[in-house]
């Protein structure tokens, strides 16, 4: 313990030790020189020269003499860490673009690992949030295995009392909801949701109370939980809210409870993703369901001694009882067939909710990565160039008395620093990327926005990639040192470093050069099938006429209360009412209407029969519309007429039919198709008659098929589906018009939000937007590569021209001309571009088959894309290596000879 103490005291005192020392080690020389004057006669300087060299080296008996008195190692560390420092500071060049290159390549990583966490891997803000489970169903069908995401509220029913395995079986279905009373009419995102929903997460509200459960539930049919935000925004963040009562669909509903402000659910669907949080939490039981319509998601916890597996056996035994589960209801992938054995399966929470998202974040954090690697690569490049430029001066310290392990040890030091301070900055960086990149993430693509921030984990990630840097930055110097190159005898020579040069370093270069090359190559390639992938899916026509002479297509959406609109005729006199006068607004040349809007959330579909033929195996999207829909979205009618006024609701119910019907079901053409009958089987059992035939929409995406449609006049129908309202005007000024037919929905029904106003232009934008992202990303890092690998080739090209200046000269001086020095360093350089360009061609070949899943029209190994990329960087690593060149040519013999 005292010898602790006096080594920290040491440090409070070290200027007056140094002071002994010196005054110790003097009286020790004059001590020595006045013994050797006496016994040999020496002269005072003769005899203090001798006393010195017997005595040693001064340095290192000062630094011998401090062991006893200090920690050996952090002195050492810390004299190591101010040489770095000194060093950095006289060449702002190297430390500039050295901490550059690392912030760049640690930021992205950090920034990308940081999303990736807040994804992937954050814990649920969940009790126990393993035990949450999302269940799904699927049969085996004709066409293969078919998954079904949704539940019929019977069959929820049925399975709730019968489970044992599971605490808790909740029920929940995203919808939309509309809240009037409180100011100007709102359309929010709601949940309808079982009693239980927020004791199977294990959640309560932070004001009032959850839903009553069990036989007190029936209490609550009327109740609403309302969301932190919601309350704070459009509630006035009223203290005393719980208890009051707000209109939601028309309906007064009471508030009980309040949630959490860090409480977070968003559900997923599975083809659109993570859908945003909801406002409000309706509590619904479903009561009077025929089990004719699967939407209820179920979600369960599982008891702390069950395993996934049990739970899963259990409730694929209850579902496949008919006394507990009924058959033949539509889900949103289609009809759950009767009499078909159904598998049930589990999926956590978290890895449902992130299940659309994990390849892409993963196949990003493979990318960053990749810029890391060639971020180190470039600096230990530099270090290793720099290296060569110290070898005098490192020989000379070796030859003074510093060990190779000294040496070595400095070095690693030198890369800690930079890599430190790189990470510094590469956090800097990486706070800043989230903030400017977030906004900009498509609305549906992550589904855990708020669990993205840079915390102690994300730290820890950081402080471990500077470690990885530290390695690949100062592990290759540190072994040259180690080597041949480095010795006493050099020092007598390190003037002549300058132009003997360093053949072993400069290999070694090389061969990093040629390994940013490669690297820099596989993210290009993954970047160029990404962009030819894109306009590919750009380049796809949707069926339909977004903008043309006459104008755009603008879409105003509304949603009819189902408890105001219960009665088909009031929602036919609504349409038609708001129709008529949006037909005669100034901006509009015409309008039209339909319930379910291309590339909308919502798509209605079923099975359906054609009189006289089998049954076909497809489903046909069932959308409702008005007379002169084709004519405003500019679809093209192939054969019989368009719907009018006369396919009222009293009239002979008729239908459109789809290209695709026709391709598929009448060998005959459309003309084959007009006159006859269709049914869909889940509308009642209606014949309807075919008087037209219409070109093919891509409803869904433009990256999706072609599906077949069957189109019925929107007055004939009688569904609850035509409470879902898109009025579609073509018009010259999509502003005025929009404005115009808001206007008028609020005359004819002043409480009514508007869900939405956009255009066909936008809705098309907005379709393709998580492809654009993801190949802008990729894009991004891809160029940041190149920038990196082009700075290495410059830099190695520049070092080796002033390397072989001497040599340059020499060939100049014995009649060597201009082209040909240029045809020296370009086909060296020429030959490291190439070399990289191999091995990253065939590295490409193999990653680039994980971005399979997120390519339209193009092939992992797309001879178009893999050309392109590859002469382009072959150009770029030319034009980099060209100013060297340039520079070369300029050498004067006479100049560049006599400096030697």
């Amino acid at each position: 313990m005292g010898s602790v103490l006096r080594r920290l005291l040491f440090f409070f005192q070290r200027n007056q030790f140094d002071r002994d020392l010196e005054d110790e080690l003097r009286f020790h020389e004059e001590m020595k020189a006045h013994a050797l004057a006496e016994a040999d006669g020496m002269s005072g300087d003769q005899a203090r020269a001798a006393a010195r060299r017997r005595i040693g080296n001064p340095l290192r008996l000062r630094e011998q003499s401090r062991e006893p008195w200090t920690f050996p190692r952090v002195e050492t560390l810390a004299q190591d860490v101010r040489h770095t420092l000194r060093l950095l500071r006289r060449d702002p060049a190297f430390t500039v673009t050295a901490l550059g290159t690392l912030a760049l390549g640690i930021g992205l990583n950090t920034a990308i690992f940081s999303v990736a966490y807040g994804v992937l891997w954050r814990p649920l803000p969940y009790p126990d949030p393993d035990r949450l489970v999302i269940f799904t169903s699927a049969q085996q069908t004709e066409r293969g295995v078919k998954t079904f995401t949704t539940w019929a509220p019977v069959t929820y029913e049925g399975l709730r009392p019968s489970v044992t395995t599971l605490d808790h079986l909740a029920a929940y279905a995203s919808i939309d909801a509309q809240l009037t009373g409180r100011g100007e009419p709102l359309q929010l995102r709601a949940l309808d949701v079982s009693p239980n929903f927020l004791a199977t997460l294990g959640v309560n509200p932070a004001r009032g109370r959850a839903f009553f459960t069990g036989a007190a539930a029936p209490d609550d049919d009327r109740s609403a939980i309302v969301s932190d935000r919601l309350w704070r925004t459009s509630l006035a963040a009223d203290p005393a809210i719980v208890g009051q009562s707000i209109i939601v669909d028309g309906v007064p509903r009471t508030v009980v409870g309040v949630l959490p402000p860090d409480f977070s659910f968003r559900p997923v669907v599975p083809r659109l993703g993570a859908l945003p949080e909801a406002d409000i939490f309706l509590l619904n039981r479903w009561p009077g369901d025929s089990g004719r319509n699967a939407f209820l998601w179920l979600l369960g916890r599982m008891k702390s001694d069950v395993t996934r597996e049990r739970a899963v056996a259990e409730l694929t035994a209850l579902v496949n009882d008919s006394s507990i589960a009924s058959a033949g209801a539509l889900a949103t992938e289609g009809v759950i067939a009767p009499d078909v054995r159904r598998l049930v399966r589990a999926v956590g929470l978290q890895e449902y909710g992130t299940e659309s998202v994990r390849t892409l974040l993963l196949i990003l954090l493979g990318a960053v990565s990749f810029v890391l690697l060639i971020a180190c690569v470039n600096v230990a490049n530099l270090q290793m160039a720099r290296l060569s430029a110290r070898r005098g001066e490192l020989s000379v310290r070796m030859a003074l008395g510093a060990g190779r392990r000294r040496i070595v040890r400095q070095l690693l030091t030198e890369a800690v620093v930079l890599s430190l301070l790189g990470a510094a900055l590469g956090v800097l960086l990486a706070q800043i990327a989230i903030g400017a990149t977030l906004p900009l993430v498509p609305q549906f693509l992550l589904p855990r926005v708020g669990g993205i921030v840079i915390d102690a984990r994300v730290m820890a990630f950081c402080l471990g990639l500077s470690l990885v840097a530290t390695l690949l930055v100062g592990l290759v110097p540190a072994l040259r040192v180690s080597g041949a190159a480095f010795g006493e005898g050099l020092a007598l020579h390190a003037g002549e470093t300058r132009t003997t040069g360093d053949r072993q370093g400069e290999r070694l270069r090389t061969l990093l050069v040629a390994a940013q090359i490669a690297m820099t190559l596989v993210l290009l390639i993954g970047a160029g099938l990404l962009i030819h992938s894109f306009l590919r899916l750009t380049s796809v026509s949707p069926g339909f006429e977004s903008n043309g002479r006459d104008g755009v297509v603008q879409i105003v959406k509304v949603t009819l209360p189902a408890r105001l609109y219960d009665d088909p005729e009031r929602i036919h006199a609504f349409a038609r009412g708001v129709l008529d006068r949006i037909q005669y607004l100034p901006a509009v040349t015409s309008a039209s209407l339909i319930n379910s809007v291309p590339f909308g959330m919502m798509f209605i579909q079923g099975d359906f029969s054609i009189e006289g033929q089998p049954k076909p195996t497809l489903f046909a999207g069932t959308p409702k519309i008005d007379a002169g829909y084709f004519k405003t979205m500019g679809i093209p009618l192939l054969a019989g007429r368009d719907f009018t006024a006369g396919d009222a609701a009293g009239a002979p119910k008729v239908a459109i039919i789809s290209e695709r019907i026709v391709r598929e079901c009448f060998p005959g053409g459309p003309g084959d198709a007009l006159g006859r009958r269709v049914r869909l089987d889940d509308d009642g059992g209606d014949w309807l008659t075919v008087v037209g035939v219409v070109a093919d929409v891509r409803q869904r995406g433009l990256d999706q098929e072609v599906k077949p449609m069957i189109y019925a006049p929107f007055q004939q129908d009688r569904s609850g589906f035509v409470r879902f309202v898109a009025f579609v005007a073509r018009t010259a000024t999509p502003a005025s018009a929009a404005d115009g037919i808001r206007a008028e929905i609020r005359r004819a029904a002043p409480d009514l939000p508007i869900e939405s106003t956009v255009t066909m232009d936008e809705a098309l934008a907005a379709s393709v937007a998580q492809p654009r992202f993801r190949t802008v990303l990729l894009v991004l890092f891809a160029v940041t590569a190149t920038l990196i690998a082009t700075c290495g080739i410059y830099g190695l090209m520049a070092y080796a021209v002033t390397q072989r200046r001497r040599e340059i000269g020499v060939r100049m001086a014995l009649g060597a001309e201009r082209r040909d020095v240029l045809r020296l360093v370009l086909m060296r350089a020429l030959r490291i571009v190439v070399a990289g360009l191999i091995v990253g061609l065939a590295g490409a070949a193999g990653v680039t088959r994980v971005l399979q899943r997120f390519l339209f029209g193009v092939t992992p190994t797309d001879p178009l894309a893999f050309t392109i990329v590859t002469v382009l960087l072959m150009a770029v690593g030319l034009m980099a290596a060209w100013l060297p060149a340039r520079r070369a040519t300029r050498i004067d013999p006479c100049v560049a000879l006599r400096a030697e």
